[in-house]
């Protein structure tokens, strides 16, 4: 289980996975019967209720949430359009939208060697748990670079995440003084994005402050690498 996430929390994601399950289960013995291989024919094939997973979660009294899809490219925008992008998605920013509850992440860390990557089930992306320290922005691309090389994880087209995607791990509600969930430590404190100002500067998430800020190139953040 991920760390800093509770059985209960986890719940909504297991009870998904069974209904698949049984949607699966339910078309194959309709294939099945289709094919002459079991049953009796028509009669038996109309017989057969397959349950959809929504209607299943709902008799348990669960809803499950939908994927959120975040923009993936990098992109120049100033800090109104952040705002209006942050506001539209619901992301929590202290400054450009203390009001946004931020989004139910469901985290799932892995380890491959020395490796630890943290999946998140309702954004889709795989992140690092740690990161690398003291990089300007310019430095960041041969951090990339270097891991991507050797492939770390298994994967090879680790990047920069979005200033959306960024703020998708930011909480409204600190834990021991950060904005980000318990799962990725505490050995990060601001992480550069792939965003630009107008102006050159990179947008760096800091989760002491609970909030995204555009710094100059030369700033020295951590990479926190996404896929």
């Amino acid at each position: 289980m991920a760390e800093g996430k509770s059985f209960w929390s986890s719940l909504p994601g297991i009870l998904t996975a069974l209904a698949g399950l049984i949607t699966a289960g339910g078309g194959l013995l309709l294939a099945l019967q289709g094919a002459g291989l079991i049953g009796g024919g028509a009669h038996d094939a109309a017989a057969v209720q397959v349950p959809a997973a929504p209607a299943l979660l709902e008799r348990l009294g669960v809803s499950a949430p939908p994927r959120r899809a975040l923009r993936g490219a990098p992109t120049t925008l100033g800090e109104g359009r952040l705002a209006v992008a942050l506001i539209e998605r619901g992301l929590y920013d202290a400054q450009l939208n203390p009001t946004g509850a931020g989004i139910d992440n469901r985290f799932e860390t892995t380890v491959q060697g020395e490796e630890v990557t943290i999946r998140d089930a309702t954004t889709g992306l795989l992140w690092q748990r740690g990161g690398t320290a003291g990089l300007d922005l310019a430095g960041t691309q041969a951090a990339l670079a270097r891991l991507n090389e050797r492939g770390y994880a298994g994967q090879h087209d680790w990047r920069l995440p979005t200033a959306e995607e960024a703020a998708s791990l930011m909480e409204a509600a600190p834990v021991d003084g950060r904005h980000i969930d318990p799962a990725f430590g505490s050995s990060v404190s601001f992480i550069w994005t792939a965003d630009r100002t107008p102006d050159g500067k990179a947008y760096v998430a800091y989760w002491a402050d609970g909030r995204l800020a555009a710094e100059r190139p030369e700033f020295n953040a951590w990479l926190r690498a996404v896929r």
